[in-house]
């Protein structure tokens, strides 16, 4: 005779979840909640029927046992709710009992981030992926510190390389971020606040793309029919410099030649370049310069004639 306790078979899908989910030490998905219903077998004596429904539950009906034991968790106030982040299910302490929690286990109170971090840590979630030189550009402050806050506490991760220059790190969130801010998904972002929306990451892979299409490679021939970007302002520029220097050795072999015409047995040359404006005042110290000399010539023959009426006196007296 079996003494062994006959244990009754769970009144419904809802109750196995909620067991897996308060025995399991990590958040499931529904996934590996359906697998696991569907491993059990009916044991000898068991309702095998009752046990072949269980085995043969689907994804919908497991969503469906998620739902009630939600709905139920709130309806008793028990003291811990289902929390579902980035598609994972736990049972999880309210808010309001965490005081209480942390002073039963001797925890200290967590720290939190600062007003920087938080700023840079809302950038990524909202635009990742993401550079950090495009979260310097809006924040407008250097952000090294504060990525590498972020990162240590496994709220930010590399999610991969751009396509730009250089090919800079993208940042992204992590599972953790869902985890700790109670988030199913990053797009219940677009549901906390209206006015933020979070950015779409195939569309912003596909500016990227487009942004290093339209440059060409540097050293690339332009299309036909499509002149390069400085090819014209090059060969403006090429042109004016061959017209100046044309007109420089043109004005040279004019000079050259008016030189070679003024030559005249081989006296030297003198070529006057004083302003037209100069050329009456030139003429007019000539002038005076003439008169000078006459007067001075006058004075002279005066000077001559008084002489000579001297010594003719002087011979008179004498005699």
């Amino acid at each position: 005779m079996n003494d062994e306790p006959k244990i009754p078979l769970p009144q419904s899908l809802q109750e196995i979840v909620g067991s897996l989910l308060f025995a399991s030490e990590t958040p499931l998905t529904a996934t590996e909640l359906r697998d696991a219903v569907r491993a059990v077998e009916a044991a000898e004596g068991e309702n095998k029927e009752i046990v072949d429904v269980y085995r043969t539950c689907t994804s919908r009906e497991i969503d469906q046992a998620l739902r009630g034991i939600e709905k139920a968790l709130e309806v008793a106030a028990s003291g811990f709710r289902l929390v579902c982040t980035g598609g994972t299910y736990r049972l999880q302490t309210v808010p309001s009992c965490g005081r209480y929690v942390r002073a039963m286990l001797k925890l200290d109170r967590p720290s939190r981030l600062g007003r920087a971090s938080l700023e840079t840590l809302a950038i990524v979630a909202y635009r990742q992926p993401i550079t950090k030189a495009e979260i310097e550009s809006i924040r407008g402050v250097d952000v090294t510190a504060n990525i590498k806050t972020l990162s240590d506490l496994q709220l930010v991760r590399l999610v991969g390389k751009s396509e730009l220059p250089g090919h800079p790190f993208l940042y992204g969130t992590t599972p953790f971020f869902l985890e700790h801010f109670g988030l199913a998904s990053l797009q219940q972002l677009n549901d906390l606040d209206p006015t933020l929306q979070r950015s779409n990451p195939r569309k912003k892979a596909e500016e990227y793309k487009k942004k290093t299409d339209e440059k060409p490679a540097e050293g690339e021939a332009a299309p036909d029919g499509a002149p390069a970007a400085d090819a014209a302002p090059a060969d403006a520029e090429r042109r004016s410099e061959s017209a100046a220097e044309e007109t420089e050795a043109a004005d040279a072999a004019e000079a050259e030649e008016t030189v070679q015409d003024a030559k005249v047995d081989g006296d030297d040359i003198f070529i006057d370049d004083t302003p037209d404006e100069y050329d009456e005042e030139d003429d007019d110290d000539d002038d005076g310069d003439a008169d000078d000399d006459e007067d001075e010539e006058q004075d002279e023959d005066d000077v001559e004639d008084e002489e000579d009426d001297d010594d003719e006196d002087d011979e008179e007296d004498e005699e």
